[in-house]
């Protein structure tokens, strides 16, 4: 049912990550990177039972609650409202599955509540490790082997959202960690970039 769900979503997952992690301002930045000067759009909670959920992740010496949120009527994935907190796509892979992509999004920034866990994703290097603790208590440790920063405006294969990837349930196991980054170029889109960090099991 995870898969039928998820083939449903494809096309949400195009706009919940081109939007997730970002904040729109109506008038331009007084200086760059620039926040939202309105409140961030609450999420749509979600409700994870299995013993897998990620609830917590780790990295760069902070950590992170993670709550389970779902795609809204529009097809648009939100984070959670504080940019303290991240949020994992519910219809992705489960951490320790040992396949598909696990999906973690959060807010980059916020003018109220200043930088968000997020913003650490767009500096990650190559070889550091990532936890991801889940409701029955076990981490799940990875391993970041890139990041991506890709254009909103481009289309999937052109240097836009690797949509294939992210919806992926099969393979080999990966976390995205999906933000924003780039310039702050205004509404719709906010910040003009995705910053996606990948990782695989360590």
């Amino acid at each position: 049912m995870r898969f039928a769900r998820l083939v449903l979503a494809v096309v949400a997952i195009v706009a919940a990550v081109l939007l997730a992690g970002c904040a729109a301002s109506e008038s331009p930045p007084a200086r760059a990177p620039s926040a939202s000067v309105h409140a961030l759009p609450a999420p749509i909670h979600a409700v994870a039972t299995e013993a897998a959920a990620p609830v917590e992740l780790t990295a760069r010496g902070g950590r992170a609650h993670v709550d389970p949120v779902a795609t809204d009527a529009g097809g648009a994935l939100i984070p959670p409202t504080s940019v303290a907190r991240l949020g994992w796509w519910v219809d992705s892979a489960l951490p320790g599955s040992g396949r598909g992509t696990v999906v973690i999004t959060g807010h980059i920034d916020d003018s109220t509540q200043g930088t968000g866990f997020a913003a650490r994703f767009a500096g990650m290097r190559p070889g550091e490790r990532v936890t991801v603790t889940t409701a029955g208590g076990g981490p799940v440790d990875y391993r970041i082997t890139r990041v991506d920063e890709t254009d909103k405006a481009s289309g999937e294969g052109s240097g836009g959202l690797p949509v294939a990837e992210l919806n992926r349930q099969d393979g080999v196991e990966t976390l995205a960690l999906v933000t924003c980054g780039g310039p702050f170029i205004g509404p719709p889109l906010g910040y003009r970039d995705n910053i996606i960090a990948w990782a695989t099991r360590a």
